[in-house]
Order: C-alpha cells, then structure tokens, then sequence
C-alpha cells in the first residue's frame, strides 16, 4: 500500500509526525501507510467542510495534544 496523498500537507503529521509516542506511531502506520487511509477522518473533514481541520487532530477524529 502508497501513503496516503495528503501526508506531504497533513498540519497533524507536520506537527506530530517526528514524536515518539506509540499511539502517533500506529496512526502513521494505519491511516498515513495503511489499511485504513480511507476511514481517516481528517481526509473526511476536508472533504465535507472543505477547510482543513486543526492540526492537533488525529485520524480517529480526536484531538491530540502534546
């Protein structure tokens, strides 16, 4: 499976993307290199409102702070 076409933009991953947390670390290899590229409710957001979500949320729709 690709990466997902949106990694190179994605304000989540530029932001988060380089932390060691485990639970970051399955996001990426789920939704950004994975299964589950098309349930990731970033892609979702955009989709339906057309603006990008906060960068601080995560492909489950949750909002991730460090």
């Amino acid at each position: 499976m690709s990466f997902c076409s949106n990694l190179s933009t994605c304000g989540f991953i530029k932001k988060y993307g380089k932390t060691k947390a485990l639970e970051l670390k399955g996001y990426l290899r789920k939704y950004c290199n994975g299964e589950k590229q098309d349930k990731c409710e970033r892609k979702r957001f955009k989709e339906n409102y057309g603006i990008t979500p906060s960068e601080n949320m995560t492909p489950i729709g949750m909002y991730f702070c460090k």
